[in-house]
């Protein structure tokens, strides 16, 4: 069937799906980075980098370079992992200032691209505290309420399975998960409230037979734990044995 004889309300379904594309979002910003290149994220200067228009290569090193955080101690210190729905938790980096403009810069500044170059850093720093899991393992990122969704074009977690899956060569199921009610921003709320906020907001889909699974949890940013531990519940409902939370940096002292 050609486009030309496809049903109208088929077209506009569509050509909203490609505009919302994050493809066809970074598509005016590579053009004009590649006439004006842009300066990097992390240092203002103007970047060299091969692999992304939007870092420097000697940011991007220092990126690579940098410390593993203690994810554990702090998981547990805030009682991140002591309600027995997520497992383990494994973060890229801290949430210092340089990861907290490119997260941000990703996120709210609709730079889908950052996703393959950050996907790609944080599969080569976790590689060897996974070896183990990766083969049994699928990856099922956080999902956002459709209302999120149409607003920012792209869910970032999404992004970041799909490069995960594409360097470790694992299963992704993009829709495992729903979140079934809208719920506030977590930044600006307290943990208390971060737990409430998300308090039902989860729910395994009608085809996710999760039986026996190992299953990687994919999101940005990990704080509190309340988020990745109201999916992994779901997650257990439908039959998960083990939820592993990734992230690509964790927030706190």
């Amino acid at each position: 069937m050609r486009n030309s004889k496809l049903p109208g309300s088929l077209k506009n379904f569509r050509l909203k799906a490609l505009l919302r594309s994050p493809k066809f979002l970074q598509l005016p910003r590579d053009f004009l980075e590649f006439i004006y290149p842009a300066a990097c994220l992390i240092c203002q200067q103007s970047q060299t980098s091969r692999r992304t228009h939007l870092l420097c290569e000697k940011c991007l090193n220092e990126i690579a370079s940098g410390a593993l955080p203690n994810v554990e101690a702090m998981a547990d210190a805030q009682g991140g992992l002591s309600s027995g729905t997520l497992d383990e938790i494994h973060a890229g980096w801290p949430f210092d200032a340089s990861m907290q403009q490119v997260i941000h810069a990703f996120k709210y500044r609709r730079r889908p691209s950052l996703s393959k170059v950050l996907g790609e850093m944080l599969a080569q720093r976790l590689q060897n505290h996974l070896a183990h899991e990766i083969s049994q393992a699928v990856l099922v990122p956080v999902p956002l309420h459709r209302r999120r969704g149409r607003e920012r074009g792209f869910n970032q977690s999404m992004l970041l399975a799909q490069a995960l899956a594409e360097i470790w060569k694992m299963k992704i199921l993009p829709r495992a998960l729903e979140r079934i009610r809208f719920t506030q921003q977590q930044a600006k709320l307290t943990a208390a409230e971060r737990r409430k906020n998300v308090e039902g907001a989860f729910a395994h889909t009608a085809k996710a037979n999760l039986r026996n699974h190992t299953i990687f949890l994919v999101d940005d940013v990990f704080t509190t734990g309340a988020t990745m531990n109201a999916c992994a519940a779901a997650l257990k409902t439908a039959g998960a044995v083990r939820v592993i939370g990734l992230v690509m940096a964790r927030a706190g002292n």
